[in-house]
C-alpha cells in the first residue's frame, strides 16, 4: 500500500506541474495577444470609441483589461452621451493610430457601471487585437451607361433614392438629387442601405456618413460618401471579388 500511495503521489505531481505549465502558457499567449491593449492602457493614450448604433465619436482611455472576465474597461466618453443612450448589448468599434498603423476591432457593451466620479464602460474582449496596415480597397468607378441604383434611409428614416459614382468593398460614393445638406452630419449614421448587381448578389447593410457636398451644375445634387457597416463578411468578400474582376476585365478590354 505505501508503494502504491507513492508512485501515485509522483503521478499526481506531474499532473500538477502539467497543469501549471499549461496555465503559465495560456496566460502567456493571452497578455502577447493583448500587448497592444496593456500599452495604451499604462501609457494612458487616448482611443476613439464609435457607436456602431448612432454612429457617434467618442473619445476615451482604457482603465484595465481584465483578462479573467475577459472584458475591457473604458473611461467615460468625451464629449459625455445623454443619459441611457447607450445601454448593454451595443455594438462600438475601437481604434487606435500609431506610426500609420491601424488598431481597430468591435466589441459589445456588457454593463455600465456608475462610480462617484464618472462611469465606467464595460465591454467585452475581441478574440484578437493588433496593428495594421490602412486597408486600400480597390475602386471601381461606374458609367452613366451602366448605374447602380441604391435604396437608402437618412438619419431620419427617411427614404432616399441615389445612383452610385463608384464603389469599394469598404463603402460608395451616391448622388442624391436635390439639397440634403440640413439632414447631414460628419459620421452620421444612416440605418439602411441596399443595392444590387443582379438578382442573385444583394447587399443590405448600414453605413455611416465620411462626406458630403451640394453642387448646382450640372443639376442640383447631393454628393455623399458612405462607408459601409454591419456587412457581411462573406458578402465584402465577395463585393471586393466583384470588383476586381469588373477593373481586370476593363484594363484587358
Amino acid at each position: 500500500m505505501a508503494i502504491l500511495q507513492s508512485v501515485l503521489q509522483k503521478f499526481s505531481r506531474k499532473a500538477n506541474t502539467i497543469d501549471v505549465d499549461q496555465g503559465v502558457r495560456s496566460l502567456s499567449h493571452k497578455i502577447s495577444n493583448y500587448a497592444p491593449l496593456f500599452e495604451l492602457q499604462e501609457k494612458r493614450q487616448l482611443i476613439e470609441v464609435i457607436s456602431d448604433r448612432t454612429g457617434e465619436i467618442y473619445q476615451s482611455m482604457i482603465l484595465a483589461v481584465d483578462l479573467n472576465r475577459e472584458q475591457i474597461e473604458l473611461d467615460e466618453l468625451f464629449p459625455l452621451p445623454a443619459d441611457f443612450i447607450y445601454q448593454p448589448g451595443d455594438s462600438f468599434t475601437i481604434k487606435h493610430h500609431h506610426r500609420g498603423l491601424v488598431l481597430c476591432f468591435s466589441c459589445k457593451l456588457t454593463s455600465i457601471v456608475a462610480t462617484l466620479s464618472s462611469p465606467i464602460y464595460n465591454l467585452e474582449l475581441p478574440e484578437r487585437v493588433n496593428y495594421q496596415q490602412r486597408r486600400r480597397s480597390t475602386r471601381l468607378t461606374l458609367s452613366k451607361q451602366q448605374p447602380l441604383s441604391v435604396r437608402l434611409q437618412s438619419p431620419l428614416r427617411t427614404p432616399w433614392y441615389a445612383t452610385a459614382n463608384n464603389i469599394s468593398a469598404g463603402g460608395m460614393r451616391l448622388v442624391i438629387g436635390g439639397n440634403i445638406l440640413d439632414q447631414l452630419q460628419h459620421n452620421s449614421h444612416l440605418p439602411e442601405l441596399e443595392f444590387r448587381f443582379n438578382t442573385d448578389f444583394q447587399i443590405r447593410c448600414q453605413a455611416r456618413v465620411k462626406g458630403f457636398r451640394f453642387l448646382r451644375r450640372p443639376y442640383r445634387h447631393t454628393e455623399l460618401s458612405v462607408e459601409f457597416k454591419d456587412i457581411a463578411p462573406q458578402h465584402r468578400g465577395q463585393l471586393a471579388q466583384l470588383i476586381e474582376s469588373f477593373n481586370a476585365s476593363v484594363a484587358a478590354a
